[in-house]
């Protein structure tokens, strides 16, 4: 009888022949929907998928229209920013959102979602500051892109190749960890593209090398989306390898942590092959109850990684 598993993968193949009709058509653009990756690795990677549906990239954009229930903020005769001035969605709103309205400007307020209520905010050029790193395969020339959120394409590249031929496609786990931890840099990061007229890179693509794209402006103090500029002045990066998928689990897929880390932070952190020598009790016998290793060497969330006062 055929396995379960090799009926999964007949299926898998069945379906990608039926897209490539669908789609061959249009192989001249590069960048393909997530439904496109979808129609394979459903049955070849399910994990993968269940996990990246649920986290928050793929809704990183979202369109008010299509998705009323997106906005989180309490909208009312008497807040800043009314639901019908609201064209697009940023983020899913753990902590925060952000709205851009129909002319392609962020709104005057945000909505925080810790303390219930709007703040006032600088109103901002969406196209030029924010929503390059909130989409894939955005085109910065047409102020268009591919697809709302942060899929597939974005970290593996453009898929036309792939569908074609399906060794081609950026692997993140077999490039070097520099140019591994790139391919998240190009949004967690703070700085401008070459031309310093967009706060992210314009020209970047997954595999290639993110400093020919992108001026980091290597902040001092704690910000938003600013991990890998932090994470570069650590020991961790360099020769240390010690990337951010090292860490973080980028699909979603297997974990239950907060923030998709593979494990709880102390096993992580004195886990095999990296800080094995250290355990709280010797470490650090005066923290208090919960405290774990981000407390003191994480501060405001950042990833620099310093000892504390440093």
């Amino acid at each position: 009888m055929v396995s379960l598993k090799l009926r999964a993968v007949i299926v898998a193949a069945l379906i990608c022949a039926f897209g490539l009709l669908l789609v061959g058509a249009s192989f001249a653009q590069d960048y393909k929907a997530s439904k496109t990756c979808k129609m394979c690795h459903t049955a070849m990677h399910p994990a993968i998928v269940q996990g990246f549906d649920k986290i928050a990239h793929p809704k990183a954009l979202q369109d008010a229209a299509k998705n009323p229930a997106a906005v989180v903020a309490v909208c009312d005769a008497n807040s800043p920013v009314k639901a019908a001035d609201i064209k697009y969605v940023l983020g899913v709103g753990k902590r925060g959102q952000a709205y851009i309205g129909a002319d392609m400007k962020t709104l005057p307020a945000e909505w925080s979602v810790t303390e219930k209520k709007w703040v006032t905010t600088s109103v901002q050029d969406a196209k030029t500051q924010c929503i390059g790193c909130h989409v894939t395969g955005y085109d910065a020339a047409k102020a268009t892109w591919a697809e709302e959120g942060v899929n597939c394409d974005a970290c593996h590249g453009p898929g036309s190749a792939h569908l074609a031929d399906k060794t081609k496609i950026v692997n993140p786990k077999k490039l070097t960890p520099d140019k591994e931890a790139m391919v998240c840099g190009q949004c967690h990061s703070k700085g401008t593209d070459t031309t310093k007229a967009y706060a992210f890179p314009i020209t970047y693509k997954p595999g290639g090398d993110l400093a020919q794209a992108f001026i980091d402006a290597q902040p001092k103090t704690a910000g938003r989306n600013q991990q890998y500029s932090e994470w570069k002045t650590s020991k961790h990066a360099g020769p240390a390898g010690v990337t951010c998928v090292k860490c973080h689990e980028p699909h979603g897929a297997n974990t239950t942590q907060p923030t998709q880390l593979r494990k709880p932070i102390v096993e992580l952190c004195t886990g095999a092959g990296c800080h094995t020598n250290k355990d709280m009790k010797t470490h650090a016998p005066l923290a208090p109850a919960g405290a774990t290793c981000a407390t003191c060497h994480m501060r405001f969330g950042r990833h620099d990684f310093a000892k504390p006062g440093a």
